[in-house]
């Protein structure tokens, strides 16, 4: 029953993409050939014969990209970022073929506008069909469940997170082999294998964990894992969180994790470069009057300079002037190294503002520009604070493997201001493990709609 409820949810999610991809098509070639002026107007059976080639490549990429999966883990964020990639893949591959299959020429304008449409109307679709989700699995429709194998904290982790975040749509039929650690309100099965505690319990997966301390055992039963043939087993290792990106590589058929393997190549390098001072430039560009009157207001409003200049701490290491507008009177001194704390008497009443906005950072687009940051990165740090950080936490100079962004995934994810250090390292480090250029965008793209205005940003 479960099975065919998911295969008609897939087939539902093909027939409403389609849709949405035909509509971004056709929209863009209506809107570039009948609205907007100018432009010679293209075959529109040759649209026709791309239509259908364009579905072929978003199918696959969709496919590719577990798009058209129905798991557990369903995150908006993550489904996000796929629809990003896979659009931006079809694109790369749709002007590839144009240049080469097709000698005249399609539009640009067209090609644009439709990954525009395209992006967007994926983003919506996928939310609604994720809001008709929950609902369902709230109902029970398509309830799994679980089988929770070992014991410790991963595993308590693991309990906890389900019941946060996936409260209708699993069943925890029990814990096995818990050792005397009973998981709060969890049925224990008493089993003599792993294979008799699943025919008791019949889950559709099994999740193991163990300590560090039980690698052996944990060993046994991950054997014992293997065997199964009607359920998905899942390890949950004794790693931090900041691991996860780590590829496992080989010596001579021994496994190995490269724990600080974070290093670009030139070309992307060269390709992150280019991504920040086009972007920036931009960006100052549009917002050069907003600089004037933010300059003027501060000016008028306080006396003092309008741009604070702070050392901070960059890619390996290096010290360097970092620009503000500045949100602080220049008559009561600073004190104690400490981050700002809500009601600051320091703070300005337009400083106030431009802090919880974070147009105060906005002067950092020149520190972009001139090479000392990146547009997408971990926040930078007083030289005094990172000096002591690098000896009461362990990771944390793997942050300057990066150069120091103003906006990061740490940021965009709550963890600013007077937070958890250790939470926002983790963010920090899981960026530098997984960049990739569409792991940018989708922070510039977080960054608007959860960036700029913050409740810990004081």
């Amino acid at each position: 029953m479960l099975k065919r409820l998911r295969q008609s949810l897939v087939l539902k999610k093909i027939f409403i993409d389609s849709l949405v991809i035909l509509i971004s098509w056709f929209l863009a070639y209506y809107l570039r050939f009948y609205i907007l002026p100018g432009g010679r107007r293209d075959s529109f059976s040759l649209f026709l014969y791309l239509a259908a080639l364009v579905l072929l490549m978003f199918f696959y990429f969709l496919s590719k990209n577990r798009l058209y999966e129905v798991t557990l883990d369903h995150s908006w964020r993550k489904e996000t970022s796929r629809i990003f990639t896979s659009s931006f893949q079809v694109f790369l591959l749709l002007v590839v073929i144009l240049y080469y299959f097709f000698p005249s020429k399609v539009s640009r304008i067209t090609i644009a506008l439709f990954f525009f449409f395209v992006t967007v109307f994926l983003i919506i679709e996928r939310t609604i069909i994720s809001q008709a989700l929950q609902r369902a699995y709230k109902e029970g429709h398509f309830a799994q469940k679980i089988l929770l194998v070992g014991f410790g904290q991963k595993l308590e982790r693991y309990q906890e997170a389900l019941k946060q975040y996936c409260s209708g749509d699993l069943c925890i039929v029990g814990q096995y082999d818990g050792q005397g650690h009973a998981l709060p309100n969890c049925k224990q099965i008493d089993a003599s294998s792993l294979q008799e505690a699943v025919k008791k319990t019949a889950p559709d997966r099994v999740v193991i964990a163990y300590p560090g301390k039980e690698y052996d055992h944990q060993q046994e039963l991950l054997a014992q894992g293997l065997d199964l043939l009607n359920q998905k087993v899942f390890l949950l290792p004794s790693l931090p969180e900041s691991y996860i990106g780590t590829t496992i590589s080989d010596f001579k058929w021994i496994p190995m994790l490269n724990l600080n393997a974070a290093e670009m190549g030139i070309f992307q390098r060269f390709e992150k470069r280019l991504f920040d001072v086009i972007s920036c430039s931009l960006v100052i560009l549009l917002l050069s009057p907003l600089f004037l009157f933010i300059a003027l207001v501060i000016k008028i409003s306080s006396p003092g300079p309008v741009i604070y200049k702070q050392k901070r701490v960059t890619k390996n290491e290096k010290i360097f002037t970092m620009y503000k507008f500045r949100s602080m009177r220049t008559d009561i001194e600073e004190g104690a190294i400490h981050w700002t704390e809500q009601d600051d008497p320091r703070i300005t009443r337009i400083g106030k503002f431009l802090r919880r906005t974070s147009m105060d950072e906005l002067p950092q687009l020149f520190n972009v520009i001139g090479g000392s940051m990146s547009l997408i990165g971990p926040r930078p740090e007083r030289p005094e604070l990172v000096e002591r950080f690098n000896k009461e936490i362990p990771g944390y100079r793997m942050r300057h493997r990066a150069k120091a962004g103003i906006s990061g995934w740490a940021q965009v994810n709550g963890w600013r201001g007077n937070t958890s250090l250790e939470r926002r390292i983790e963010f920090d480090l899981y960026y530098i493990r997984n960049w990739s250029p569409l792991f940018d965008v989708k922070i510039v793209f977080f960054t608007f709609f959860r960036g700029f205005v913050n409740e810990n940003a004081y």
